[in-house]
């Protein structure tokens, strides 16, 4: 070995020349078994962690839905048996060539059990106060039809006509579609925060109909025009999960003791049940599943109503 010019002897007179092509073959061997065996040791590792993350994270997604269907409920205007109503959407409930959106279906699940609800449905109606009435529903978007049935209800208020614009640019169905839907021509082509897969809040002006139950006069809601629609989250807070929501088990129980007629029924906890998929609304299925949650959505009794209507 030269060393600052000079030879230096190993201690049996040779030169050292450097590694034979048998110790780097070896080395290397060694070297290719000992990473494959941290490999095999870490990759299931770091798949338990991403699992975990994953997991922890439709966790999140979930509880948020059910904490704000929970809210949401919490503000319903229970008076008696047919404030809520329990209705199922498809699809393509949306989608409306006539701009009424999702109007006349809902109105049409509201008004098919006039008095006592279904007891199952894929979307929650339920009285806001005696003008307005909310829907909660994951399974239909927001179409460009119900943007523009919208802005058509809003110019027909006088409270939001052109001479109060800015009272528009609050309005939730504007941040769903925030650059206007001149360009959008197709499902796909709309925002992320308008697809199926997420929560969705509908909002409707109401009229009451007048219906006869064991010779008792009922109040029953009726949507007839909506004036918003909101995705209560950003689109990131799904963190690439869509949901699915459905609600069971709707139950009512007598307001006065002693009778059990339906007139004197009203309806207190509804069951909501909040499935978290990976990937788009379009690939939910059981392999998608990362976390389910039940829970149970109390509707408080509006006590100032009941003195004055007793």
């Amino acid at each position: 070995m030269r060393f600052f010019g000079k030879n230096l002897k190993t201690k049996y007179g040779k030169a050292d020349g450097g590694y034979t092509l048998v110790e780097l073959v070896v080395s290397m061997a060694l070297t290719a078994i000992l990473a494959t065996a941290v490999a095999s040791i870490m990759f299931p590792i770091v798949s338990i962690f991403m699992d975990m993350q994953k997991l922890s994270r439709a966790q999140m997604v979930a509880d948020t839905v059910t904490d704000a269907l929970r809210k949401e409920c919490a503000a319903a205007y229970v008076t008696g048996v047919a404030d809520i109503k329990l209705i199922n959407l498809s699809e393509q409930a949306s989608v409306s060539t006539e701009g009424e959106g999702l109007t006349p279906v809902v109105a049409a699940g509201v008004q098919e059990n006039m008095v006592m609800s279904n007891t199952t449905g894929n979307a929650l109606v339920f009285r806001l106060n005696e003008g307005y009435a909310e829907i909660l529903y994951w399974n239909t978007g927001v179409s460009t039809a119900d943007y523009g049935e919208v802005l058509a209800n809003n110019a027909k208020n006088p409270a939001t006509s052109a001479a109060n614009s800015k009272a528009l640019t609050s309005r939730a169905v504007y941040r769903l579609f925030p650059n206007g839907t001149e360009m959008i021509t197709e499902d796909k082509d709309m925002p992320a925060a308008t697809r199926p897969g997420y929560l969705h809040y509908g909002y409707y002006e109401t009229t009451m109909l007048h219906t006869t139950e064991q010779e008792k006069e009922i109040l029953v809601f009726s949507p007839v025009k909506a004036y918003d629609y909101t995705n209560p989250f950003s689109v990131n807070a799904y963190n690439g999960f869509t949901i699915s929501v459905s609600f069971s088990d709707l139950t009512f129980e007598n307001r006065k003791t002693g009778t059990s007629t339906v007139s004197d029924k009203r309806p207190v906890y509804v069951i909501a049940t909040v499935n978290v998929y990976e990937g788009s609304y379009e690939k939910q299925s059981t392999d998608t599943l990362i976390c389910s949650r039940q829970a149970v959505l109390c509707f408080a009794e509006d006590n100032r109503r009941d003195k004055e209507t007793e």
